[in-house]
């Protein structure tokens, strides 16, 4: 097997300077289906390890983790099902290509059984909904427009590439040392152009009417949700820039 080092390239030499995670060719998931000239997506055991759990959720639990020596932050999904392997899939090819200062920086995954994981840098700060509600965070003009304007910019880098969050709301944009925001959680993220299709099957409802749930065309985050989704019709670029309107209200 062929090893090196994260090549050049504006990420990758941050991926490098950050992790210097070596990748193993072929650097592809076990289905073959993902791959990435930047982001490891297999690691040897002893490269990482799980720390404390610092999120937990329906579908997924996030650990403090070391990777080489690193701080990460690992998102392990719960997966269940053949459906659940096969979403893990979808959100890593998604992850694989984004590269924007304005989303949270997938720095290596493990694609294969029986451990699936995301390795996401790690950010020191909390998510913007803690420092508001939690830590009753009074920011000042100057960081409401800063915190807004790379948001935006995040959210039209995803949606030039035909991207939907469908998931935008403040506990989902995670805030660094410098309290620059970044957007995470691409588990219900979708390309525009399947959303009809997905919109139309039957989605389970998780029971949590405030918080994330599925429930036929409605997904998402029921404070947040653009009104045309609570109408039961289907996601567009316009939904997630409602759901940043009232984010940043």
């Amino acid at each position: 097997m062929h090893m090196y080092i994260l090549g050049s390239g504006g990420r990758e030499r941050e991926r490098e300077r950050e992790m210097g995670v070596a990748i193993v060719e072929p650097n592809t998931c076990i289905r073959g289906c993902c791959r990435s000239d930047s982001i490891p997506l297999h690691l040897p055991p002893s490269s990482y390890s799980l720390l404390n759990p610092i999120a937990r959720g329906a579908e997924s639990v996030v650990y403090e983790a070391v990777l080489d020596g690193n701080k990460v932050a690992v998102k392990k999904p719960i997966l269940s099902t053949s459906d659940h392997i096969d979403k893990f899939h979808k959100e890593l090819q998604m992850l694989c290509k984004l590269d924007h200062p304005g989303i949270a920086t997938l720095v290596a995954a493990h694609a294969k059984p029986p451990n699936y994981m995301f390795f996401f840098k790690f950010y020191e700060s909390l998510n913007l909904a803690e420092k508001l509600h939690v830590e009753e965070w009074n920011p000042t003009f100057d960081q409401v427009l800063t915190i807004s304007v790379q948001l935006a910019k995040a959210l039209q880098h995803l949606h030039k590439l035909g991207i939907v969050h469908r998931d935008v709301k403040p506990a989902n944009i995670l805030l660094d040392e410098n309290l620059r925001p970044h957007l995470a959680d691409f588990g219900l993220a979708e390309y525009k152009k399947d959303l009809k299709r997905v919109s139309m099957e039957n989605w389970r409802s998780s029971g949590k009417p405030t918080g994330g749930f599925h429930k036929k065309n409605m997904v998402g985050t029921l404070i947040y949700m653009a009104p045309e989704i609570l109408r039961k019709e289907i996601h567009n670029e316009k939904s997630d820039v409602y759901s940043f309107g009232v984010t940043i209200k």
